[in-house]
């Protein structure tokens, strides 16, 4: 990402889109840090998210600190969801 682009995130310019944006309450910081991240980085966290979502509807969730009372329950840190 250019720099320019991160400046002008981070210090939008009167006037502009992204100080509208952050003057409505969008984090900024968050959007920088998705752009910084390769598509294939951003897919990755996407299907990541969506597995997470659909192991915690079908009430396999295992929380991060890996204290699960149901041995049935989903490590969900130790998934691959690259492989389909």
């Amino acid at each position: 990402m250019k720099r320019d682009t991160e400046a002008h995130l981070l210090n939008p310019p009167p006037g502009s889109a992204a100080e509208r944006a952050r003057d409505f309450g969008i984090d900024l910081t968050l959007t920088l840090q998705r752009l910084r991240l390769t598509p294939d980085e951003r897919v990755r966290q996407l299907q990541r998210a969506m597995f997470e979502i659909e192991t915690m509807r079908a009430g396999h969730y295992m929380p991060q600190d890996g204290k699960a009372d149901d041995p049935g329950r989903v490590d969900i840190t130790t998934v691959d969801t690259t492989s389909g």
